[in-house]
């Protein structure tokens, strides 16, 4: 049993009656604690009230997804007819077919329908008993005292609006397992109650929790939802927050067509996230990431997020889809002076450039990691990160993007030979780096099996023993 992921210890425990189980946990530690977990009923309120187990929490992971409002028959008849439900659909028989099989045809196609229709029923069955939990009093007379009662609660997670099926736990498929894992719901309207529920109970902020991981929540949670007195309170003591924030639907109807990205993030500009931020002054890791379908430009100026704060202690950073300017970027770097990870991605600068800002980075910076993604643009032009040096790919059969040159250049991994410190050598300023998907496409895509020729081609070159 020691060899046994502890997923299927938990399946076995599961199984055991009261006495087994308790044996079993005798055995040792590893055991005590998955058998423990075996007797907590899937309650929340269940654990909390347990005189024992209460004092042994520190971690609430809550999973808010939601189901998808499929809103008629049709809309839910036309997910079947995607690809990966091509063998459960009939397929037509050929012209060739005789009048019997034309019958038979028609006759599972008949019954294929329905089947379809009964599904919908008990997928909207599903979807109207989690509406009413939603809307109903259960996060007021579950959640709220429940969480009050870990002592050592120290983490809280809140995962909501996943992208697909597989950032879905097991158990959600499994409570509302309808046939098909059909789309879940995109907006964003319920995570600011959820998040109010777990950081604030009974309107009481929580100062024992120093790891908040939200994946996703609405902007208009910092902007008003809750008092900015009380948020401040709840961030005071975090020392890890990653937020990942989505526009509601009703806000993202004009995005990007109408109104521009920062227009519909105009909440922010209220400063209730800032100043939350700014409360937690023993952070060490911060990630505030726009979690958008489709970049549409900058969705906030980054001293709207970030303010004029200083973190001594801040290791970590990433941020992405803000506009700054040159002078204030780096005045907020030099303010972190513990700053080791730097993480950026789809940054705007209105002013200066993005080679001169990133010379600064290596000349007064002490980054150990600098990771950049997608696209870093700046007045005089756009660096796609995911370009690749072409000459490497064609000659040494190496994928080096334009994001790893720049990192090596920013922390000071080049030595480079011949070159003085004030020479104008820029990863950005090389004309060498191109699209992958053109140069795989002139090239052609390099197998590992030509790489290993060329290397043993190389060292038959260099070969004596002949």
């Amino acid at each position: 049993m020691e060899q046994c992921p502890d997923e299927v210890l938990v399946k076995i425990c599961s199984r055991l009656d009261f006495e087994s189980l308790a044996n079993l946990r005798l055995g040792n530690k590893r055991l005590a604690e998955i058998g423990a977990e075996a007797l907590v009923t899937k309650r929340l309120n269940d654990l909390a009230t347990h005189d024992v187990f209460c004092k042994y929490v520190d971690t609430v992971i809550f999973e808010g997804n939601i189901l998808a409002n499929i809103g008629c028959i049709h809309a839910y008849s036309a997910h079947y007819e995607l690809e990966h439900h091509k063998n459960e659909r009939p397929q037509p028989p050929p012209r060739t077919a005789t009048a019997r099989e034309k019958r038979l045809f028609e006759r599972n196609l008949l019954k294929f329908q329905k089947e379809i229709e009964n599904k919908y029923d008990r997928y909207h069955d599903v979807f109207e008993a989690q509406q009413r939990l939603i809307t109903g009093t259960a996060y007021a007379e579950l959640l709220d005292p429940s969480i009050n009662r870990f002592p050592r609660l120290n983490k809280i997670a809140l995962n909501t609006v996943g992208r697909c099926k597989h950032v879905l736990s097991e158990r959600f498929l499994e409570t509302f397992a309808v046939d098909c894992a059909m789309p879940i719901e995109g907006d964003t309207q319920h995570t600011k109650e959820q998040l109010k529920h777990l950081l604030l109970p009974q309107d009481r902020p929580l100062t024992t929790v120093r790891e908040l991981l939200v994946h996703v929540i609405s902007p208009k949670f910092f902007s008003g939802y809750v008092p900015r007195d009380m948020l401040c309170q709840a961030f005071k003591n975090l020392k890890i927050v990653e937020l990942g924030l989505r526009l509601e639907r009703d806000d993202s109807l004009g995005w990007g067509d109408i109104l521009p990205a920062d227009r519909c993030y105009g909440d922010l500009r209220k400063g209730h996230l800032c100043d939350a931020l700014g409360a937690a002054t023993g952070l060490e890791k911060l990630t505030v990431n726009f979690e958008d379908y489709g970049y549409q430009g900058p969705c906030a100026d980054m001293k709207i997020i970030l303010g004029e704060h200083s973190w001594p202690n801040l290791t970590h950073l990433d941020i992405d889809c803000m506009s700054t300017t040159q002078d204030d970027l780096i005045a907020m770097l030099k303010r972190q002076p513990s700053l080791h990870h730097f993480k950026l991605g789809f940054i705007t600068l209105e002013k200066g450039t993005w080679t001169e800002a990133t010379r600064v980075f290596r000349r007064e910076l002490k980054l150990g990691f600098f990771d950049a993604h997608g696209i870093l643009e700046d007045s005089e032009q756009m660096h796609p990160m995911h370009f690749i040096d072409a000459e490497a790919y064609t000659e040494d059969f190496v994928e080096l993007t334009m994001a790893d040159s720049l990192d090596v250049y920013v922390t000071g991994g080049w030595d480079f030979e011949g070159e003085d410190e004030n020479d104008d050598f820029h990863p950005l300023e090389q004309d060498d780096f191109a699209d992958p998907d053109d140069l795989r496409t002139e090239f052609g895509p390099f197998s590992d099996d030509e790489l290993d020729e060329e290397i043993d081609s190389e060292l038959s070159d260099m070969d004596c023993s002949a």
